[in-house]
């Protein structure tokens, strides 16, 4: 029974082993970093009102879903600081929920200066009554949090404090 236990943790060793190793350089670097801002994230939300976080999030919008424009480079970019995102929460001991992963992604992204977006949504739940999301997208790529638009209203709009009025587009015409 022990060894049967030890040959499937030594056989998920090397998976997650090989894994790492197929891993692009950026991912990994990203990773590194991702996973501890994710505990940082966590800790923040604890431990600090809201309305302390919130400015730093960015340039707050009002409740209008916009896209920030960003060229074919900054939207790799942007998806593979998403993808390691998305793996450091996999392995967190803690929970590293929507919000945490948005706000690591909006710092990495501010990094980068990359243009981006963070929303905040919400929606009726028949099961929770009402029920809240976050996510980032940089272009038309959402880089934490998947793309909520079609399943939540936004109710907060947080872009990158260098986007001008041209830079971004709402459904259908340019702000």
């Amino acid at each position: 029974m022990a060894s049967d236990r030890y040959c499937r943790f030594m056989t998920m060793v090397r998976r997650k082993a090989g894994a790492w190793q197929r891993m692009p350089w950026s991912e990994k670097g990203w990773f590194l970093v991702a996973y501890p801002l994710l505990g940082l994230a966590r800790l923040a939300l604890l431990s600090v009102p809201f309305r302390y976080i919130a400015p730093r999030l960015g340039q707050r919008l009002e409740n209008v879903a916009v896209i920030p424009l960003a060229t074919g480079r900054q939207i790799t970019q942007a998806w593979h600081i998403g993808r390691a995102i998305r793996i450091a929460a996999c392995y967190t001991p803690w929970e590293s929920k929507c919000l945490a992963q948005a706000m690591v992604a909006r710092v990495l992204l501010g990094l980068r200066r990359l243009p981006y977006a963070l929303y905040l949504g919400v929606r009726k739940d028949d099961a929770a009554g009402m029920a809240a999301h976050a996510w980032v997208c940089t272009g038309a790529a959402a880089v934490a949090g998947g793309y909520g638009f079609g399943q939540y209203t936004v109710v907060g709009t947080f872009v990158s404090k260098g986007i001008a009025r041209g830079q971004c587009t709402e459904v259908g015409k340019t702000l």
